[in-house]
């Protein structure tokens, strides 16, 4: 299979990267990083066979040129959205451009994505795509309003996407992550303002943080053949987190 990973500099997007090449799929990769991208495609298996491809995708046109480049690639087999930030702003600090921000980021550049990826031009017929959403999007908390609601958003999109394509044959799913051991959660573990605030967090998962790896399982799951009877799902990834 051929398969597009976004946010593969990093984290969650990393690993699926690695573990897609591990299963014997060829990888398009891309994030805004160059040099990361490098270093992850070093980390996979026959790295020769796989393409860096930097990349803004906040830019519309930098999305296109993805797609152009994506041609050149091959037809795609699968397309997994790892791209995200998260933001911690009180609602009365928040101004227009971190919202635009956030959202374009979380949700409508997956949009622009789809916008061409979607197309008979650049995919194959069972083309299966996964968006790398996360549990904040039913599950708020204080000052992450910007994050939850570009998260929703996303879940929305997906299973809207999900009834719009099923008779094309393109399946689309998500994951909901928690807390996973990424730079995105060690850089708010370390604004952590107490020890008590950290054991709380802690004690939200029965299963302890999760690892970037155990989310590129459930996504490989989802991109292959044995999950050709799901679309429309959003599927926790938690450690518990969303059975209390």
């Amino acid at each position: 299979k051929a398969i597009c990973v976004t946010g593969a500099s990093s984290g969650i997007g990393r690993a699926c990267a690695v573990m897609a090449a591990r299963l014997g799929a060829r990888v398009l990769l891309t994030a805004r990083r160059a040099e990361e991208l490098e270093a992850t495609r070093a980390m996979m298996e026959r790295p020769d066979e796989h393409v860096c491809v930097p990349c803004d995708l906040t830019e519309p046109a930098a999305v296109a040129a993805l797609a152009a480049r994506a041609s050149e690639f091959g037809k795609l087999d699968g397309l997994v959205f790892a791209t995200g930030m998260a933001q911690s702003v009180p609602i009365g600090f928040t101004d227009p451009k971190a919202v635009e921000l956030s959202f374009r980021t979380n949700s409508f550049s997956f949009i622009d994505l789809m916008r061409w990826f979607s197309k008979v031009k650049y995919r194959n017929p069972a083309f299966a795509v996964v968006a790398v959403s996360s549990v904040s999007n039913w599950s708020g908390w204080g000052c992450g309003s910007l994050y939850c609601g570009s998260k929703g958003a996303l879940s929305a999109i997906v299973r809207s996407l999900s009834m719009e394509l099923a008779s094309k044959g393109v399946r689309v799913n998500a994951v909901s992550p928690s807390h996973i051991r990424t730079p995105m959660f060690e850089k708010a573990v370390a604004g952590m303002n107490s020890e008590a605030n950290l054991q709380k967090l802690l004690a939200e998962q029965p299963l302890g943080i999760g690892e970037p790896e155990q989310v590129a399982s459930v996504v490989a799951f989802l991109l292959s053949n044995a999950a050709s009877f799901l679309t429309g799902v959003d599927i926790p990834v938690d450690g518990g987190y969303s059975a209390h």
